[in-house]
């Protein structure tokens, strides 16, 4: 009897335990979507992005391509009407679109910080997402460009603020790099024009190119851009994924906002690199010399130094990357991600750059440039005094936010572009799209101020968690394993 009474203390005991385990893990669960609701609501939200106005940084839904002849990947808009084939950015090939279509990729979704500008000020460049002035129910997400206060005007594709342009973060800035060509996709097809030409004492090898050795004099290798119909061109604001599509997808406006980067080795002490931007009459030189070298590594603006460092920065026998920019008005040099040139005198950038104004252009001139006559921008790079080894070369142009049209239409009248400049009030953000030529945004929103107001902010985008869902390797919503990244 007693065992009976012991057994069944026991069989109680572990039914309330079970009991309390159960309602323990309910009470956990219900917590758990209360703090998930409350985290949603006032921390942090997810976001799809539905469109490409502000692709390339983040893509809308959009067909993904590889080039059958470079193999360079890259996406295209899906809500863009298509009226050809979508063009590849590397070397213009068309497209196949086979008989089964191509696969569609959903918008980037991405992680917003909510209320972040209840306790800080917004911060120009910031990626952020806001409640649309046309549609208060309907959110936007654009780059904020121009704060309260200010006086913006976009002039030859740039930001300027008060008459002066301005600079952007370095993260910001690589962003905002878009792909004009890369030697490490190699067109194969017979018809392909090289883009870069080299002199004697050059020759190709595998990505890159060989200098072994030069008569005293510079040997260079020079970039040549052409359209997509294979003809010479300036550099145009081409985006890849607009290409294919109605309105202005092979690009309008000339860049000369270019930055140079590589992999290079000094192959010898007396080896010296020198890479040549030009930018309407302006033409800027970075010269790079070899550890062990007396001569100091320098920047020129038409032969007139505005940077230098001591001695050499190019270690001999081991290959390092660099990246040679004309941006925003000031020159960028940098070797293995660090800057290497101090300023000599005039105007520094933030990030330690030297800024170098453009020298004044005639009404003539600006013509010229506006209907692409002439040589508006370049780039080349050459070698020295010794052996150098080139392992690729990839040349990029700066966003250029477009006065002109966007989607076909012109911007006429247009808020804040060139020759219509704009003052913010109070509480009054402009904001524009990366994807210029695709994006509604302040410059064509028909308001009375065309303005994102600080009662419609709701957040900071900061990160993409689930980047462009679809099947992949037959499973379905799976995301693309190398876009994962931080939002600049």
């Amino acid at each position: 009897m007693k065992a009976n009474t012991q057994q069944d203390l026991q069989e109680t005991h572990r039914r309330r335990k079970k009991r309390e385990s159960l309602l323990e893990t309910l009470e956990s669960i219900v917590v758990a979507f209360v703090l998930a609701f409350v985290f949603r609501a006032f921390v942090v939200e997810a976001f799809v992005i539905p469109t490409g106005s502000m692709a390339p940084t983040l893509n809308g839904a959009h067909l993904e391509f590889e080039c059958p002849d470079c193999g360079y990947e890259f996406a295209m808009g899906a809500e863009n009407r298509r009226v050809g084939p979508p063009l590849c950015p590397n070397c213009f090939l068309p497209q196949p679109l086979s008989r089964r279509g191509v696969p569609l990729y959903s918008g980037d979704r991405l992680l917003v910080l909510k209320f972040l500008y209840d306790f800080e000020q917004p911060r120009r460049w910031d990626v952020m997402v806001f409640r649309n002035p046309n549609q208060p129910t309907e959110n936007y997400i654009k780059r904020l460009v121009a704060l309260p206060g200010e006086t913006l005007e976009l002039v030859r594709g740039d930001v300027t603020i008060n008459g002066r342009i301005v600079q952007k973060a370095d993260k910001v800035q690589e962003a905002l790099w878009m792909l004009v060509h890369d030697t490490r996709y190699r067109p194969t097809r017979s018809e392909w024009t090289p883009r870069w030409t080299y002199d004697l004492g050059w020759q190709a090898e595998g990505t890159g190119f060989r200098m072994k050795q030069t008569n005293g004099k510079v040997a260079w290798l020079t970039y040549k851009h052409r359209d997509p119909r294979g003809n010479r061109s300036p550099i145009l604001d081409f985006y890849a994924y607009n290409s294919g599509s109605n309105g202005p997808c092979l690009g309008s406006n000339v860049c000369a906002d270019l930055g140079l980067r590589g992999e290079i080795a000094a192959e010898d002490a007396a080896s010296v690199v020198l890479v040549e931007l030009w930018a309407y009459k302006d033409r800027f030189r970075f010269e790079l010399t070899a550890e062990g070298s007396e001569r100091p590594t320098r920047i020129l603006k038409n032969g007139q130094l505005v940077a230098e460092a001591p001695g050499g920065v190019l270690p001999v026998g081991r290959a390092v990357e660099f990246l040679a920019a004309n941006v925003d008005h000031k020159l960028m040099l940098l070797v293995d991600g660090r800057r290497i040139a101090e300023p000599v005198g005039g105007s520094v950038a933030p990030q330690g750059d030297p800024l170098c104004e453009p020298t004044p252009t005639t009404e003539e001139e600006r013509y010229q440039i506006a209907h692409q006559v002439g040589k508006t921008s370049g780039v080349r790079l050459g070698a020295r005094g010794g052996p150098v080894a080139v392992g690729y070369l990839r040349l990029d142009r700066d966003v250029y936010y477009t006065s002109h049209d966007v989607g076909g239409r012109r911007l006429d009248p247009g808020h804040a572009i060139e020759g219509r400049p704009l003052t913010l009030k109070a509480d009054e953000f402009f904001v524009l799209g990366d994807n210029s030529p695709k994006s509604s945004d302040s410059r064509l929103w028909n308001l009375p101020r065309p303005v994102a107001p600080r009662r419609n902010l709701v957040g900071k985008a900061i990160f993409v968690y689930w980047p462009s869902a679809g099947r992949r390797h037959g499973i379905p919503l799976a995301p693309d394993p190398t876009g994962w990244r931080f939002v600049h």
